[in-house]
């Protein structure tokens, strides 16, 4: 069996492309597919700690539900999927479940326009694979 390929994914309509890619990768390659879904509360700074461990837990449940779906789409094209919901900083959260798994692919999607409080804004996203590329020797596939 193949080392897994990992689809690290937001949910909405841009990340449909990219768990399509991964699915697509994974029947391909034989390989396990992983959905992750990383829920980073730290977009929006509470003073209150309660406050930010009711957000993480609401982003966490947000994230479990959004990979229900995308295991469902892969399950509708022969693929059994694993969902993982993980909180903290972003990157460093895909660069150590990619580590920890050792993955052999992460599939990403290349935002459409730079929004401000994106983790992969348009010029973000190059210096994010060169780094996971240097750090895990993953290599990187983008959907645009």
């Amino acid at each position: 069996m193949q080392r897994p390929i990992v689809c690290a994914t937001r949910g909405g309509q841009a990340s449909r492309r990219t768990q399509e890619k991964a699915i697509a990768l994974a029947k391909e390659r034989g390989a396990n597919l992983i959905f992750l879904c990383i829920a980073d509360p730290s977009f929006a700074p509470l003073a209150d700690d309660a406050l930010e461990a009711a957000l993480s837990d609401e982003l966490t449940r947000l994230g479990r539900s959004m990979l229900y779906i995308a295991q469902a789409r892969a399950r509708k094209q022969g693929i059994e999927a694993t969902a993982i919901v993980e909180c903290g900083p972003v990157w460093d959260k895909i660069e150590g479940f990619l580590k920890d798994k050792n993955a052999q692919t992460l599939v990403i999607g290349a935002p459409e326009e730079d929004v401000m409080l994106q983790a992969f804004g348009a010029e973000k996203i190059h210096k994010f694979v060169e780094r996971i590329e240097e750090n895990t020797g993953v290599d990187v596939v983008v959907v645009t």
